[in-house]
This record gives structure tokens, sequence and C-alpha cells, in this order.
């Protein structure tokens, strides 16, 4: 049987937030905060092969950027539309 390595790391300023998350992650799964972080870290980087998935685009929008509301509106618009030769 080949031995796992593992190695330790020392991470510093982690957010509340990030912390809050994690720990609330841990409590729900009934595993350490310490494989809770792992695991964060394999999703992240992808090495668990799972798609990360946004709740909203919120988090890619920076508070400071203007949000051009029609481009939005025109942009899902035309992803309404059936185009009658996909189909055939």
């Amino acid at each position: 049987m080949k031995e796992r390595h593992s190695n330790q790391y020392t991470v510093r300023d982690i957010p509340e937030a990030t912390d809050l998350r994690l720990r609330e992650t841990a409590t729900l799964e009934g595993i350490s905060l310490n494989q809770a972080v792992v695991r964060a870290l394999e999703r992240g980087i992808g090495l668990t092969g799972e798609t990360v998935r946004y709740r909203s685009l919120r988090r890619i929008v920076r508070p400071s950027d203007k949000v051009d509301r029609k481009g939005w509106s025109e942009a899902l618009e035309s992803l309404d539309k059936v185009n009658p030769e996909d189909w055939k």
C-alpha cells in the first residue's frame, strides 16, 4: 500500500465570513474543521471534478461596477429565442 504523504500549512488572515462558512460546513457535515478546509481547497482548485456553482453573479461583479441592465436584459432575451435550424 502506498504511504500517503501529507503537508501542513499555516494560513493567516482568514476573513470572518470564510471562517464562519467553513465552521458551519464542518458542523453540518459532521467533519473536522481541517477536513472542511481541505475539501474546500480541493473543490476550489478543481481536484474533485465538481463544477463550482455560483448562486449569484454578484460574486463576480464588483459593487463599484455599473451594471448595464438594458444590456443584460437584451442578452437574456436573446437566449430565450429558439432557432428552428437547431432542431432539424
